[in-house]
Parts: C-alpha cells; sequence; structure tokens
C-alpha cells in the first residue's frame, strides 16, 4: 500500500478591522491562509486584498494598540530605508533643520501628555453634540428631532473618540512623577534644556529622550516572527488615512487541495471602502 501522501499545510492569521460599517454589529473580519514561509510583506498584501483595498500605500506591524506609540514595528519604511543606503550629506543649499521649540511650547506638549485625553474627547464630544443639536434641531421637522438628536450624539462620538486605543502617555513614568509635584514643570524643563525638538509627532518622545523604539523590515521576516513574541499586533496600512487592523496568528493547518494560496477562509462582515464616494 503506497505511503499517505502528507497534506499541504498553511499558515492561518485572523485579522479585525477596527472599522465597523455602519449598520452592522460586529467589526468585520477575514481569516487567511498563507503558504509557509511567507514573509510579513506577503501577509500584508494578503490582508489588504481580504478587504478588497488597492495595496498602494506604505504600512507596518507593530506592538502596540497604537502604532504612533508602539515600542517594536516592522515597517515597509525600513526596507525602503535600507534600499536607499547611507545617506550622502546634504548639498548647501538644504534648508537648516528647524529651530528648537518654544519653550512654551515645549510646556505646552509635556502638560499634554499628563492629560487624561480619553475623558477630555468625551466631554468635547458631548459639548459638539450638544452644539450641533442647538444649531440644526430647530431647521428640522418636530418628527424628527428625538432620531436626529441621537444621530447627532453618535456623529460627535464617532468623530471624537476612538474607544478601541489606548491613548496612554508616552513620557517615562519618573517625568509624569515630577510633572505632578509642585514646581515639577520648571524642573523638567530645566533638566530638558530645550536643546533640540524633544518630542516629535504627536505625544511620540524624539532624539532628547530616547525611546528606544526597536524597528524592523517586512521584506524576508517570516510572517510568525512578530508572534513569537506577543499574540496580536495591529497592522496599519496608509499613514494618514490609518486603517488598523488586529492581526492573530492562529497556527499551522491542514490546507484545501488544489487552493492557491494566500486564501480568505472565512470571512464576517462587511470591508469598509477604502475610497467611500463622498457624492454618492
Amino acid at each position: 500500500m503506497p505511503p499517505t501522501k502528507k497534506a499541504r499545510q498553511m499558515q492561518v492569521f485572523k485579522v479585525v478591522s477596527r472599522v465597523k460599517v455602519q449598520g452592522e454589529r460586529r467589526f468585520p473580519f477575514r481569516v487567511v491562509g498563507l503558504a509557509p514561509g511567507a514573509d510579513l510583506y506577503a501577509l500584508a498584501r494578503a490582508i489588504v486584498a481580504a478587504f478588497d483595498f488597492d495595496f498602494d500605500h506604505a504600512f507596518g506591524f507593530f506592538d502596540g494598540k497604537n502604532p504612533y506609540r508602539a515600542q517594536v514595528a516592522y515597517e515597509l519604511f525600513k526596507d525602503m530605508e535600507m534600499a536607499q543606503g547611507p545617506q550622502r550629506a546634504a548639498p548647501p543649499h538644504v534648508p537648516a533643520p528647524p529651530a528648537p521649540p518654544a519653550e512654551a511650547q515645549l510646556a505646552l506638549m509635556l502638560l499634554l501628555e499628563t492629560v487624561d485625553r480619553h475623558a477630555l474627547m468625551r466631554e468635547t464630544a458631548a459639548f459638539l453634540a450638544r452644539r450641533l443639536e442647538e444649531e440644526l434641531l430647530p431647521h428640522a421637522p418636530e418628527r424628527l428631532r428625538a432620531a436626529l438628536a441621537g444621530q447627532l450624539r453618535t456623529f460627535a462620538d464617532g468623530l471624537l473618540l476612538d474607544e478601541e486605543q489606548d491613548e496612554g502617555s508616552s513620557l517615562p513614568p519618573q517625568i509624569r512623577e515630577r510633572l505632578a509635584q509642585p514646581g515639577g514643570l520648571d524642573a523638567v524643563l530645566g533638566q530638558l534644556q530645550v536643546v533640540g525638538p524633544v518630542l516629535s509627532g504627536p505625544g511620540l518622545l524624539g532624539p532628547g529622550l530616547p525611546t528606544g523604539r526597536e524597528e524592523h523590515g517586512v521584506k524576508g521576516v517570516p510572517a510568525t516572527v512578530p508572534f513569537g513574541r506577543q499574540a496580536t499586533w495591529t497592522f496599519l496600512f496608509d499613514y494618514g488615512d490609518d486603517w488598523t487592523f488586529d492581526v492573530t496568528y492562529q497556527g499551522l493547518q491542514d490546507a484545501p487541495p488544489r487552493v492557491r494560496l494566500p486564501r480568505v477562509l472565512d470571512a464576517l462582515g462587511t470591508a469598509p471602502q477604502q475610497y467611500p464616494d463622498w457624492d454618492a
């Protein structure tokens, strides 16, 4: 009797979108089968295709809910940077680096890091909803006002709140403790001495206070490597539009016979539109 042919295997990933289509109760997900040995670039392409997006933007995998605060990153930008090789000296006509932030600007950046941003945005969303009701409801028929008020509150929440993200501070604990003390802001400002761009971007520590962020590329890095460190990673596609997904590795499974990989194995919910037709 001839030996049984061993089944072909595949790596299986569950990908959950953080954007829910209006009218649906659950966030859409796709389960994707990937050929063993595929790299993170192939995984990214499979995720984008599974949600019917065009593979036309940069992307990355991050160890935190908020990609911009992650401590470990696997990004296409890193591959592009390595492909460019060592940077040559800038020609004389290149503008000088931006000036260090003024003391007041730096103080504001530090103080914003101590705020409970989610609570603040909740209050702001409630205020916005009230103002919209005051401006718009008087122009609506009486029979529609209650329904419109609810929709305006939902609109304000969707505009200002993101319950899926943890907006924790990126400041080291010792600096946060110092800022909470009387005269702490002056002490921290004196310690930093305003010698350069200490903070860069929304809450990200820059060259003045090293983040220790660990950065890798995606090409040639086996797709399962990050998942040896933690179970779920954030996939960010299209910096700016910030399409985010939670990706979990579910292990090796037997692949369906005579099926090309990658393959969508299971799906729930409607994928959000990458480029909505706002005029429709």
